[in-house]
């Protein structure tokens, strides 16, 4: 479904990503992980255009992105954005509006779906996630883990046909992990694609189907979770993960 060739991106001197390339099939939910700098969120950004990047490309069905931005890739990226969901560490909900209003925004505004069937789904995600008693309440009434369900509920309302996380857990309290965790392992288990950048270990070898390693810019390792996370071959891997060499 998204293929990613050679694909480089330069930040002055720095090499952030030099030269990745990898396949994400459809219902397949794919673990970057590795030490901060490798250029895990990078590259994530890099697949719905939300960062440019220098060489290489990144095909999504029959849509094709190149270097050059949104200049190259307009209707192109029209078409990736509707097809591709972003949830961030950050929520960003609209202050000004509730659970439901921020679920709803898009599709009547962006998509022209009538107010009265995005609300009746809007109201049905947010039942997905486990608010729907919070459909009225705002931002500043929700806790963080709560809000991140709401981003996450925003986002499966474009109907996309794979979700981008960019470490939706790390900004959240430790009781907090567990409730978006539990989430995102339904939708897996609902068949949903998936590329998570993520810290936590458990949910990597536990619901993704594949991990991808990566330190440097590069995919040092990857393969089957439990076995990338259990018996890692790379030693950068191992350092990462604490394990020691046997």
């Amino acid at each position: 479904m998204i293929e990613v060739h050679e694909l480089r991106k330069i930040y002055g001197e720095r090499t952030v990503l030099g030269g990745i390339t990898a396949s994400f099939a459809k219902g397949q939910v794919v673990a970057l992980v590795g030490p901060s700098g490798g250029g895990k969120s990078t590259l994530l950004r890099c697949l719905n255009g939300l960062e440019s990047f220098d060489g290489g490309q990144v095909t999504l069905g029959g849509d094709v992105l190149l270097p050059g931005g949104a200049k190259i890739n307009r209707a192109a990226l029209q078409r990736v954005r509707q097809r591709v969901g972003m949830v961030f560490q950050q929520w960003n909900l609209f202050a000004h509006r509730t659970a439901l209003g921020n679920v709803i925004e898009a599709p009547v505004h962006v998509k022209g779906i009538p107010l009265a069937q995005a609300t009746e789904r809007g109201r049905a995600l947010l039942a997905r996630v486990g608010l729907s008693h919070r459909e009225g309440a705002y931002p500043h009434e929700m806790s963080g883990g709560e809000q991140q369900r709401v981003a996450i509920a925003r986002a499966l309302a474009m109907d996309p046909e794979a979700l981008l996380l960019d470490e939706p857990t790390s900004a959240l309290d430790p009781e907090r992990v567990g409730e978006v965790l539990d989430v995102l392992g339904a939708l897996a288990a609902d068949g949903l694609t998936m590329l998570v950048v993520t810290h936590e270990m458990r949910f990597a070898r536990e619901v993704s189907h594949r991990t991808l390693v990566l330190h440097g810019g590069q995919i040092i390792e990857e393969g089957p979770s439990k076995q990338v996370i259990d018996d890692p071959k790379h030693e950068r891997t191992r350092a990462f993960l604490g394990l020691d060499r046997k």
